[in-house]
């Protein structure tokens, strides 16, 4: 009997030992990893951070990298030189392009990208520039899709400073406020190139797609609003008087959540909005301005710079992970921008 006891042991351990393994070979597989890339600058040189690692951008001498997109692999970057009138370069891949000369803008027109957006490897570009026309309407605000012009709207003004882009199932959502002869001032936001009017905006901020629709943040009567582009239902985010003079927003989102995040970059200090609700970052309040964040998969990293000494630090669901401090007054150490992946 013992004879037969024990080869049938023996079998069980093998059936456990292969189910076990088969078990941790799936919990293995179905672990999640990411890739968090920070845009910004080390020693006055356009840079971004991929792990925490640092690669400085190709021809990136006293140039500030200011927003970093990750898509199929692929790394873009949107920067500027320092001063009153900058110039603005693009890197894909580390590959360098001077946007004046990539976007065919006059070498002497003054001119401003104001942001970037990817789509399938197609990069857009939205700006303005000075076209010296003669007649009142000089300024044109353009949208470029590699590098080919799209003119949105035309000014006797510099109006579009705030503007956005953000690109919703290949479709171009651009956030503007016009002018026009026969319309005067407007404000609201493109659909491709049909502008869609929304009265009493002061400031136009971005667009981010949740569970509930596409949602355009923008400032009215003094306070930050967003309106369900689906519905057309506008919402408060928040009625505290003691944010005043709003302006640079940003409202961010997963798809497949019906959460909504929302800060305001330099004015909202060290708070963030979730769901409409006041949240207070819980850690590092001398870091009290929240420069970017992103959120994946509900985990939450965010990028936030102190004024004395001047530093920045990144933090992954309020743990600090990354942080850069300029020594002194002649670097440039910064970090501007946070993009995440799931590798």
């Amino acid at each position: 009997m013992r004879n037969l006891i024990l080869p049938f042991i023996l079998l069980l351990t093998f059936v456990f030992s292969c189910t076990s393994n088969d078990i941790d070979e799936g919990l293995g597989q179905k672990t999640t990893s990411y890739d968090v890339y920070v845009a910004g600058s080390e020693n006055n040189k356009a840079s971004f951070w991929k792990n925490n690692v640092l690669n400085n951008l190709a021809g990136g001498d006293n140039l500030n990298a200011e927003k970093i997109i990750v898509e199929n692999n692929n790394t873009y970057i949107l920067g500027n030189s320092n001063g009153v009138n900058p110039n603005y370069y693009f890197w894909k891949n580390n590959t360098k392009e001077d946007l004046r000369v990539y976007l065919g803008i006059p070498t002497l027109s003054p001119y401003q990208i104001l942001d970037m957006a990817i789509d399938n490897g197609d990069n857009y570009f939205i700006g303005y520039y000075d076209t010296f026309s003669p007649t009142p309407l000089r300024y044109e605000f353009c949208i470029w899709k590699n590098g080919v012009k799209t003119v949105l709207n035309t000014s006797n003004d510099i109006i579009y400073r705030t503007s956005k882009i953000n690109i919703f199932n290949h479709q171009t959502y651009v956030s503007a406020i016009t002018n026009s002869i026969s319309s005067g001032f407007q404000s609201g936001y493109y659909v491709g190139t049909t502008f869609h009017s929304i009265p009493g905006i002061s400031w136009v901020c971005n667009f981010s797609q949740n569970s509930t629709g596409i949602n355009f943040l923008y400032v009215k009567n003094g306070f930050f609003h967003y309106r369900n582009l689906t519905t057309n239902i506008e919402t408060l985010v928040s009625n505290n008087n003691n944010f005043p003079n709003l302006n640079e927003g940003k409202i961010f989102s997963e798809t497949n959540s019906s959460d909504l995040y929302v800060l305001g970059i330099g004015y909202i200090q060290n708070t963030y909005f979730k769901n409409n609700i006041q949240t207070v970052f819980p850690v590092d309040p001398t870091y009290f301005l929240i420069r970017d964040m992103f959120v994946l998969d509900n985990n939450l990293y965010t990028i936030k710079h102190q004024i004395t000494p001047s530093s920045s630090k990144v933090y992954i669901n309020n743990v600090e992970t990354q942080n850069i401090t300029n020594t002194s007054t002649l670097t440039n150490n910064t970090f501007n921008s946070i993009y995440v992946v799931e590798n």
